[in-house]
């Protein structure tokens, strides 16, 4: 076992104050945004063990955050989300706690534990292992979970993303400007936001398939998270006679903007291209890439105002809540026929 790592050496790291970083990881006031997600961000670096700041009294209002440290550690795409629905809460003296965990090294009786933490909700985000669920489902605490990987929804409250009906409006975009057929490019099984992406196409497709519109659906096994099957990807494109590509996420549009530049073609001009997330990446695809902006910030705020709703009596307890990602129209995309 390592040595403990002790607030002070966090302090050190960051250059800031011993007191500093106390009131950043208990959640308390007095801590701008970007020091607390520094802060934050080199706790989880250093091993930090986050047990120590649960909360002792049961009279405090609270919400648990139980995540990943490779979660946590995603700055540019969660940390947004998590600083919103921190100030959310924050504002009506609603504490924000964090249970942050390993996903190889899942410490099932801390979590068993949790059942005498007095939080009267806990927060999970994106992908944690299934053991963890069976086991926070045990605590009877109302579970929020944001943009879920998994494909079940009994017992817990999911927040997502407009995968389906977004996905379907950038196909129904790309036949109005005279594409006649569209690929998909993701993988289904990585996780529910993709699978319901991969529907939203084939529904449009199905919709207008008498308009002589066909479909080719491009799907990858992403269990080692590369998010990309660049050798199937390129026997597609030279034995398919599709025009357009929508891909699952931005990251995989990334990877086929490669392998289309790889291949010789160019893009717009040999193939529309759209991804999804509004990713920091996407301005290195020449031209800049037309995608779906998922809104963190906003993202944030609504997780948090459902979560204040939880405590009030006879609220409304919702099993899905679907947050509406805005199409941005950039150069990746071109009118053809």
């Amino acid at each position: 076992m390592g040595q403990k790592v002790r607030l002070e050496d966090i302090a050190r790291e960051c250059g800031v104050t011993k007191g500093l970083v106390s009131r950043a990881l208990a959640g308390k006031y007095n801590v701008g945004d970007e020091m607390r997600t520094k802060i934050m961000t080199k706790a989880v670096e250093m091993g930090y063990n986050f047990d120590k700041l649960r909360t002792k009294t049961k009279k405090k209002q609270s919400v648990l955050l139980v995540i990943s440290s490779r979660i946590l550690l995603k700055e540019d795409f969660w940390q947004p989300i998590i600083k919103n629905i921190y100030a959310t809460l924050n504002r009506v003296s609603i504490k924000l706690e964090y249970f942050v965990f390993e996903e190889d090294n899942l410490d099932i009786e801390a979590i068993r534990a949790l059942k005498d933490n007095p939080a009267r909700a806990i927060v999970v985000i994106h992908s944690n292992p299934d053991k963890l669920y069976e086991e926070l489902l045990k605590l009877g605490k109302h579970i929020v979970e944001v943009d879920p990987k998994n494909f079940h929804s009994a017992g817990v409250t999911q927040i997502k993303l407009s995968n389906y009906s977004s996905m379907f409006e950038a196909t129904q975009m790309l036949i109005e400007k005279g594409h006649k057929h569209i690929a998909f490019f993701g993988s289904d099984m990585h996780a529910k936001s993709f699978r319901e992406r991969h529907e939203g196409f084939l529904a449009c497709i199905d919709m207008n398939k008498n308009k002589g519109i066909k479909g080719t659906s491009i799907i990858f096994d992403n269990t080692n998270l590369q998010y990309s099957d660049n050798e199937m990807l390129e026997k597609a494109l030279s034995t398919e006679d599709f025009t357009a590509i929508v891909c699952a996420n931005d990251i995989c549009a990334l990877n086929a903007a490669k392998v289309i530049k790889r291949i010789g073609k160019t893009i717009p001009w040999d193939y529309s291209l759209v991804g999804f997330d509004n990713i920091k990446n996407d301005w290195l695809v020449l031209p800049p890439l037309c995608t779906f902006n998922v809104p963190r910030e906003q993202l944030g705020d609504e997780i948090g105002h459902y979560l204040v709703s939880l405590f009030e009596e006879n609220s409304l307890k919702y099993s899905e809540l679907v947050i509406r990602c805005e199409y941005i129209d950039r150069d990746s995309v071109r009118k053809i026929g």
